[in-house]
Order: C-alpha cells, then structure tokens, then sequence
C-alpha cells in the first residue's frame, strides 16, 4: 500500500476492472501501445500459446498476465512510465464509469477512506487511480531499464484473497492469520472463506474473485455481477448497479477486446 489506514476511520474498497471501468484495463492498455507503436503486434504471438497454456491449467493467471504484457518487450522504462501516463489520461479515465466515480467523490467527502484495489499492473492503475483515491494497491509488474520478453511481478498478482493480504494494515489480524494458516486452499478456492468484517467499510467489485474483499466490509457494492454473485449480494443486501457500458452485450464487448488486442480499434 502507498500508505496506512487508519483504523479509526471508514473504508472504502473499489475493484478496477470492470468495476470503475468498463473494461479489461490491459486489453485497451495493450491497444494503445499498438496505436504508438504497431510494430508491436507480435506480442500476439506469445499471448494465443499462453492462452492456450492457461486453459489447460498449465499456467496461471500470473503467468498470462506476463505473457500479455511481452507487448513491452525491449522498451525503456521511461517509455513505459510515458505511455503509461498517457493511456491513463488519454484512454482510461475518459472511460471511467461517472456513477461510480461520483461514489467514490462522495464517499471521500464523507470521511471514507478510499482505496483502489486492483489486479493490474501498478505502473498506471497509479495514474488512473491518482486524482480521487487515497491509497493504490495493484500487481507489482517491476519495470526495468530495458523490458524483458516476459516482466516480472514483485510478489503475486493482487487477485483474490491477495488482495487482503496486500492491506495488511487494514484487514483484522486474524483474518490475516487464517489466510496463512491454510494458504495453500484459500488462494485457490476462497468461495468458503469468511473473513472478519471491518465496521463502517464499503467495498465495490463486479467480480467473484473479490469476494474475500465484499465479504471483509459491512456493506457492497456489485457493479453488473454475474448471476451468481448477483444471488449472493441479494442473500446478505447488497446493492447492485449497472451504469451505462459503451457496448450492447457480452458478444459487442468481445468484439470491441478482440479488435483492441490486435491493433485495430483504440477504445475511448
């Protein structure tokens, strides 16, 4: 984390991805590196294998993400801080849900202590994040003076009930202690874990994967949750929105990615 919660005050956890934005933040990331750069199109090579790879349980969700991000490959630091940069003000935060993003206001206005909590590279969920959250947790892609094929990650990606762990300042002691005691079954299957709730806290998610992070909070938010999360939020009185997406339906959306991944469409 940037920085310590006080436990004095209220929380308040936001997802990224698909949450606060409409999308996969590293397929438009990757779009507009294509956009700058074209010739950088043969990281689709190395990303259909590791999509492969990850099917078949060969490779995990870490690994995919470092094959996605072989686009960086051979780039400098300062070019990848640059872009980074841009895609956050050019691309990102023009894509940002306005319902969301006036909770978020709202919320820090109100004493709340906000957090954005995200599985993505740190490099420029830091500079979507920047202007309205009081702290940043992502995944720690560690940038370095020439990018390697495949970057390296600081420690795991922050998904699942990474995400407490990497809020070791907030989350109660004991739910930390319990995390580690059976690591090996909560990081793969956190469907059953419970953890200890924070009073006064929100959190915000769209996704499964997050429900440590709901669960930890006495009150959530679900932003177009499955039907399955969509049945748990309605069991313990969560709040469901669905703000306006720039696309009509699950196969639209897939399109737009498909297209995005390529080089042929720079979302905005």
């Amino acid at each position: 984390m940037e920085g310590h919660a006080s436990m004095s005050k209220k929380i308040a956890l936001f997802d990224m991805d698909y949450t606060i934005i409409p999308y996969d933040s590293l397929i438009p990331f990757a779009g507009y590196v294509l956009s700058r750069e074209p010739w950088r199109f043969h990281y689709i090579f190395a990303f259909i294998p590791a999509c492969v790879l990850y099917i078949f349980g060969i490779i995990g969700r870490e690994g995919l993400k470092r094959a996605f991000l072989s686009v960086l490959w051979r780039m400098k630091k300062e070019r990848v801080e640059e872009l980074a940069k841009d895609f956050a003000q050019k691309v990102a935060i023009p894509l940002l849900f306005p319902e969301i993003m006036a909770d978020v206001r709202r919320l820090k206005a109100n004493g709340f202590h906000v957090i954005l909590n995200s599985a993505s590279p740190t490099f420029y969920v830091n500079h979507i994040g920047a202007g309205d959250f009081d702290e940043i947790v992502a995944t720690d892609v560690v940038l370095e003076a020439q990018m390697p094929f495949l970057p390296r990650i600081n420690g795991r990606n922050n998904r699942g009930i990474e995400k407490l762990l990497k809020m070791p300042a907030l989350v109660p002691a004991a739910t930390i202690a319990r995390i580690h005691a059976d690591y090996s079954v909560v990081s793969k299957n956190h469907s059953g874990f419970i953890p200890d709730v924070i009073p006064g806290s929100i959190a915000y998610s769209d996704s499964s994967a997050d429900l440590p992070m709901l669960r930890m909070c006495e009150n959530a938010v679900l932003v177009h949750p499955s039907e399955k999360l969509a049945a748990e939020g309605k069991s313990r009185g969560w709040k469901i929105v669905q703000p306006a997406r720039p696309y009509k339906g699950s196969f639209e959306k897939y399109v737009r990615l498909c297209m995005c991944l390529v080089g042929l469409l720079r979302l905005r």
